[in-house]
């Protein structure tokens, strides 16, 4: 009996040292994946530091006016854009969206799925509501090679990256009418990771469409 209830105990504490070691590695992995996107806010501060003393150096009432259009663009965003693993955030004076891309494009593709269609669509009408602002599309990656499939298209994730932001700028031009003087893209690869890219995970975070909207 004595035996018995010395093995239980045994294998509670093995138990718990196991959860224990769980938790820590959720933990490391949490904490890694906060300083990645600290550390991409900060460097969207820098990319966009141009705009943000734009705004600063208007005038009183212009910004005033500029933060209300800002404002209202989203809480018009946030409104339609239900999707699952879109976020809508402010960051200074810019408006910015996040998008997995899986939301836009079906796997190992870079043309836009029927439902990718749908969201660029909601984002569009939202923004030529508002304008005199600008909206930059972002391609990310993660830091996977690509596979041989897309490799007859593209070299390298800088490629791919640059593809599916264009895509997307694409559609908003010929399909829904947005000027394209108030569009561009940008293909960052796999440099500007928002989580790890050790864990399945962290690699689906980091493949993404961004979305950067300011006052020209």
């Amino acid at each position: 009996m004595l035996l018995n209830h010395v093995n239980l105990i045994g294998v509670s504490l093995a138990v718990v040292l196991v959860a224990s070691g769980c938790s820590s590695t959720g933990l490391k992995q949490e904490n890694t994946d906060l300083k990645l996107r600290v550390q991409q806010e900060e460097q969207t501060r820098q990319d966009y530091a141009d705009k943000m003393r734009a705004a600063l150096e208007a005038t009183e009432q212009e910004r005033l006016r500029s933060n209300a259009e800002m404002s209202a663009m989203r809480r018009d965003l946030d409104a339609v854009l239900q999707e699952k693993n879109v976020i809508v955030k402010k960051i200074e004076d810019l408006t910015v969206i996040e998008m997995e891309y899986s939301v836009l494009f079906k796997s190992g593709q870079a043309e836009l799925s029927k439902e990718g269609v749908t969201v660029v669509k909601k984002i569009a009408t939202a923004f030529k509501k508002y304008p005199g602002y600008h909206m930059r599309v972002e391609g990310h990656t993660d830091n996977m090679p690509i596979n041989s499939k897309l490799k007859q298209r593209y070299y390298s994730n800088w490629e791919l990256s640059a593809a599916r932001a264009a895509t997307v700028v694409r559609y908003m031009i010929f399909a829904q009418s947005v000027p394209g003087k108030n569009l561009s893209i940008a293909g960052y690869a796999d440099h500007r990771p928002i989580a790890s890219n050790d864990s399945n995970d962290g690699r689906a975070k980091n493949r993404r469409i961004r979305v950067v909207i300011f006052k020209k």
